[in-house]
């Protein structure tokens, strides 16, 4: 596997952790008023159901930054972050698909035009 294919896989495999950390983290605080400062406003968090998604977003979290340096160490910047990016499709399809949420016309223009950008400013190797 050439250096630039390996650096793809692990830029894939960031963006994915990443996306799939966030619908995690959105799906505990369903339901839950945010907290203040006082105890039992966090006490929610606690919930053994929520703390373990809790905990296996916040793995996610980690390992989509390990794996982001694996790709910077193979890619140069200018190209990893603008494919990088391309995450918010990911985020856009998985919540609608996982978390039921309604993506509206201008959201998937939003979205498309930030990818026309992503392409746009995409390094040619």
């Amino acid at each position: 596997m050439t250096r630039f294919v390996a650096g793809n896989v692990f830029l894939l495999l960031s963006m994915l952790c990443a996306s799939t950390s966030q619908l995690i983290l959105k799906s505990v605080l369903r339901g839950i008023d945010p907290p203040g400062l006082a105890w039992s406003s966090w006490q929610p968090f606690l919930a053994p159901d929520r703390f373990m998604r809790g905990a296996g977003a916040m793995i996610l979290i980690v390992s989509g930054f390990g794996f982001w340096v694996l790709a910077l160490a193979r890619l140069e910047l200018s190209y990893a972050y603008p494919i990088a990016c391309c995450s918010i499709l990911f985020v856009a399809l998985l919540s609608a698909g996982f978390l039921g949420e309604s993506i509206t016309p201008k959201m998937w223009a939003g979205t498309v035009l930030v990818l026309i950008g992503v392409v746009l400013l995409t390094p040619q190797t």
